[in-house]
């Protein structure tokens, strides 16, 4: 008798689902920012490698590979009154085909009073069939600073990948003071990838996407040298200030010659803002 192996796979075997947890504290103590409290539950890792500048930093790390369907993972940081850190990924986040349910990914951004982070991770790199279901939460104190960028990378270029089915639905949330401040929603259903992609009000075409966000109590007055710097850059672009925050979009055709010029805007801005040297976060340059 033949026997139909996905329906066999559904009915006597449970599929193995990440349940991943990183969450992360620092603190100003003694003149100086420290990382005092940290919690992992598998696949997520912290790793703390040398701060550079006397900055903490914090490296996201998947020990999984990637994010699968019905995969859940949660990222919680926060930074007390007066810290500092900076925050990145190992590498490149991959979220696969799923099978039946979409992967939840929630990432929570702490800022007490006077606090400063960089919330800079590598590329999230959907394949073709990919359903994520992804939210970034802010919550920070008036006089708080937020560097925060995420990038968006559609199908596999070495593979000649394109998105033709999937879902995301990727929501940004930032207040300050307990205020709305920035509210954003992306969502292309499963047989939309295709027409949004090609679309002039959609993505143009373009196979990377990215948002940056600077929310500072100086944000307004950076944003004619954040345009300066963008002009520089082969990707589409546009900037624009809000209620005490800037944001920038980003449409690129390739993630490669993207992420080199990306860096290159992140080191000037970050040197300017933060008044630390020209380098983007050393795990972007290994």
């Amino acid at each position: 008798m033949k026997v139909d192996g996905s329906a066999a796979l559904s009915s006597d075997l449970a599929l193995q689902r990440s349940r991943g947890r990183a969450l992360l504290r620092v603190e100003a103590r003694g003149g100086a920012c420290a990382l005092v409290e940290r919690y992992c539950c598998a696949p997520l890792r912290i790793l703390t490698p040398r701060p550079a500048n006397g900055v903490p930093e914090a490296v996201i790390a998947n020990l999984a590979g990637g994010i699968a369907g019905g995969d859940q993972c949660e990222i919680g940081i926060a930074v007390g009154p007066g810290a500092e850190a900076v925050l990145s990924s190992q590498a490149a986040e991959k979220v696969y085909r799923a099978i039946d349910a979409p992967a939840a990914w929630m990432t929570r951004l702490t800022l007490g009073p006077g606090a400063t982070l960089e919330w800079l991770p590598q590329e999230t790199i959907l394949f073709d069939g990919a359903r994520l279901g992804r939210r970034i939460e802010v919550d920070m104190a008036g006089d708080a600073r937020l560097l925060a960028v995420e990038t968006l990378v559609f199908g596999r270029a070495a593979h000649g990948e394109r998105i033709r089915s999937g879902d995301l639905a990727d929501r940004w949330r930032i207040d300050r003071d307990g205020r709305p401040v920035w509210r954003d929603a992306l969502h292309i259903q499963c047989d939309a990838f295709e027409a949004a992609a090609a679309a002039q009000a959609g993505l143009r075409g373009a196979r990377v996407s990215a948002t940056l966000i600077y929310a500072a109590p100086d944000a307004p007055k950076r944003l004619e040298e954040l345009r300066c710097l963008l002009a520089d850059m082969s990707a589409f672009t546009g900037a624009t200030a809000v209620r005490g925050l800037v944001a920038a979009r980003f449409l690129a055709r390739e993630g490669g010659a993207f992420k080199r010029e990306l860096a290159g805007l992140l080191g000037a801005f970050r040197a300017s803002v933060f008044d630390r040297p020209v380098l983007a976060p050393r795990v972007w340059l290994c």
